[in-house]
């Protein structure tokens, strides 16, 4: 059985999306066009980035990270992970919280690094742990 854990939203998110709503409520009242068309695609764009972004434990033993439908998805073996961390972080990844779930997986020879931010930390690692 798959199980899906949607991304935390903390609140500088919100803070963005609130200031980009009101530029464009503001460009679209003083005519500006090519203004209101570039930040009426960065609010769809936010707005694709809220509902979409989620993380998938499958029964196939997979890791499927979504963020959105404009932003390429991930999918890591459960197999390949071989620690989860918690921290806290601004780098850009498929998070939309500063708390987050740093994994490192191998890919190839190489270890590689992602963060992810569900809404229950700990019980995704423990899930992950237990679907390994």
């Amino acid at each position: 059985m798959n199980r899906t854990f949607h991304s935390k939203v903390d609140w500088w998110y919100w803070l963005l999306m609130a200031v980009t709503a009101f530029l464009l409520f503001d460009f679209f009242w003083f005519h500006y066009y090519a203004a209101t068309f570039v930040v009426a695609m960065l609010m769809i764009f936010e707005i694709e980035m809220l509902v979409h972004t989620h993380y998938i434990v499958t029964s196939d033993g997979e890791l499927c990270i979504k963020s959105g439908r404009f932003v390429p998805g991930r999918t890591l073996p459960l197999k390949a992970i071989e620690r989860m961390d918690e921290v806290t972080s601004y780098v850009v990844a498929p998070a939309l919280s500063s708390h987050r779930v740093e994994i490192c997986f191998r890919e190839g020879s190489k270890l590689e690094k992602i963060q992810v931010s569900p809404q229950n930390c700990k019980e995704f690692m423990q899930w992950v742990e237990k679907k390994k």
